[in-house]
């Protein structure tokens, strides 16, 4: 059984929300984070008199453009001063920054970690409300939209 135990995220921002190129720092206190669905897209190529084999062929002819689109990742921090003011900075520069999204063992081998990591350039396009409970944890809600094509190795 894998569970999300030592997944991390991290980002080249020196752990503060500065510009792109700094030292990779991972995000202390994830509690959650999802690596981003990709979508093929497709155009419908369905001829109007539409033959297979000498018959009439009602199903829908479809195929793909070649572009895929990189979904946005969402993912849950637990709040602290530093946590929301990083998530800040780095929503209010915008783009250009290199994310590193590894997840955990998945222990097909024993005894020898087998970790993905996934390296792409992105930015955060959503910090979401923090809410202050009296009995929950104060987590923070954030987004990360991936712009190009990366690595995941």
């Amino acid at each position: 059984m894998i569970t999300g135990f030592q997944a991390t995220v991290s980002v080249d921002d020196s752990g503060t929300g500065a510009a792109p190129g700094g030292t990779d720092t991972k995000f202390a206190g994830n509690v959650t984070f999802a690596l981003p669905e990709l979508t093929i897209q497709k155009f419908d190529a369905t001829e109007l008199d539409q033959q297979a084999a000498g018959a009439p062929d009602p199903y829908m002819r479809e195929f793909p453009t070649g572009l895929i689109q990189s979904g946005e990742t969402e993912g849950e921090i637990k709040y602290t001063a530093a946590n929301y003011q990083r998530l800040l900075g780095l929503a209010e520069r915008g783009r250009g920054y290199t994310w590193k999204l590894t997840t955990p063992d998945d222990q097909t081998v024993p005894g020898t970690p087998t970790k993905l990591t996934m390296t792409r350039k992105g930015f955060i396009s959503k910090v979401g409300a923090v809410k202050f409970e009296k009995s929950n944890p104060v987590i923070i809600p954030f987004s990360i939209t991936f712009q190009e094509k990366g690595t995941v190795a």
